[in-house]
């Protein structure tokens, strides 16, 4: 039985919540992966600095100071834990990526029960990534006059992410 035209402004609605979701989740693991990078190259830089108390030609204050930053990014990065909410993320990902392969076969209530479904297990979303990834799927569907202004820690994240 055709759609009627309500019910498939509706679907249609969804199918774009749906792929806005994922693109939420690309963003936000995105984000998680390159902030795992930089602890990574912060660690590596300030663990260097920290060894440089084994030298009697770099004054003392250099390594203090690279061994309290080492202590700090290690510090960070375990609290942080970025490689597992980039993972927790990407799985997320895959799902809606699912969802919305499957979704041309789904009525309207079926797609709205499934999405509730998706939705119950995601990971915590970095809420400035909300409007950039808005941004991205109107950018997709074609609609770029519906784009919301991003300040400026938006559009930091945008290039991060």
């Amino acid at each position: 039985m055709p759609m009627t035209p309500e019910e498939s402004d509706r679907h249609t609605a969804l199918l774009t919540e749906v792929r806005y979701a994922e693109r939420l989740c690309d963003r936000t693991a995105r984000l998680y992966r390159r902030l795992g990078a930089g602890f990574l190259f912060l660690s590596v830089a300030t663990g260097s600095a920290a060894l440089s108390a084994l030298s009697d030609r770099v004054p003392p204050w250099v390594s203090l100071s690279g061994g309290v930053a080492f202590a700090l990014v290690g510090a960070i990065n375990l609290a942080v834990r970025p490689a597992d909410k980039a993972a927790q993320n990407e799985a997320d990902a895959r799902k809606y990526a699912r969802l919305r392969s499957q979704a041309t076969r789904m009525t309207t209530a079926e797609l709205e029960e499934a999405l509730q479904r998706v939705r119950e297990s995601d990971a915590p979303e970095v809420e400035p990534l909300r409007e950039v990834a808005y941004n991205d799927v109107v950018t997709e569907i074609g609609r770029k006059d519906m784009k919301v202004p991003l300040g400026p820690l938006q559009r930091t994240l945008a290039l991060l992410a």
